[in-house]
């Protein structure tokens, strides 16, 4: 039976993540789905403001409870992902578990609000930060303001900070960094996970960073910005760091000539 004012959920629906009394956003967006039709994608397409849709995924900022909220519906893509998400497995919930793990170590990332198992996947609901900007449209924007140098120096202590907590972000890549004007916040975490300080996983974020400030053009002096905030966070010298980075760097490097030709300008 359903609860009075409110309508009854179909089966395929309920909360995974975030339905406790404690903060009840999980509530909030059952709620919200309940006044909708059972077609999830159409209900992001008329509440949310839409920032990325492809085959797999949706992504929008959704105002719930008078804040902007991030908002992502990861589409299953199998019939064995189906049945994982349904019962509370997968990279979304993963995602939003390690978020709730590195806010508890003090590592600055966008707040795990709910997760919702809905008809076509899993909802994924975050803080929405409306005033942060990813690091790539930053650049484009205003390559070399004075600001990049604090953007720099706060990236590199955020990197730091997630590496120190014994973790690596799987993809980090600038558009995975956001600068809110006092801080950098990693968000998109589907690929982080647990990693040995040291590791090659954590020397993959390093790779993938640079990879992405060589094409981007940024210059060595903002880079080295960023790599001796890294290395304060760390506690490591320079010439071990870009020793263990460098095989992965250049496997990065040589993917990304091939499918996109040579650009921008090697740091390293």
């Amino acid at each position: 039976m359903a609860l009075s004012g409110r309508r009854q959920m179909p089966d395929s629906t309920r909360i995974i993540r975030g339905g406790g009394s404690g903060d009840g956003w999980g509530i909030a967006l059952q709620d919200m789905l309940a006044t909708s039709s059972n077609d999830t994608a159409a209900w992001m397409q008329q509440h949310t403001r839409l920032l990325k849709s492809d085959t797999n995924s949706l992504v929008g900022l959704l105002q719930l409870r008078c804040e902007t909220c991030y908002i992502k519906l990861y589409r299953y893509k199998s019939s064995l992902q189906k049945m994982l998400f349904r019962l509370g497995r997968g990279r979304p919930v993963r995602s939003f578990d390690v978020a709730r793990e590195l806010l508890a170590k003090e590592v600055p990332v966008s707040g795990p609000l709910a997760c919702l198992l809905v008809p076509e996947g899993i909802l994924l609901l975050t803080e929405g930060m409306p005033d942060g900007r990813n690091l790539n449209d930053l650049w484009l924007e205003q390559p070399a303001s004075d600001e990049f140098r604090q953007i720099m120096h706060g990236a590199g202590e955020s990197v730091a900070r997630l590496h120190q907590a014994g973790y690596a972000h799987g993809d980090c890549k600038w558009s995975n960094l956001l600068w809110t004007g006092r801080q950098c916040y990693l968000v998109d975490l589907d690929g982080a996970g647990v990693a040995a300080i040291a590791s090659a996983k954590q020397a993959r974020d390093l790779a993938r960073f640079t990879l992405n400030a060589e094409e981007l053009a940024i210059g060595a002096e903002l880079y080295e910005l960023f790599l001796e905030s890294y290395l304060q966070g760390v506690g490591e010298s320079r010439q071990v760091v870009i020793v263990r980075m460098m095989p992965i760097l250049r496997v990065l490097r040589e993917r990304h000539v091939a499918k996109y030709g040579e650009r921008g300008q090697r740091l390293l």
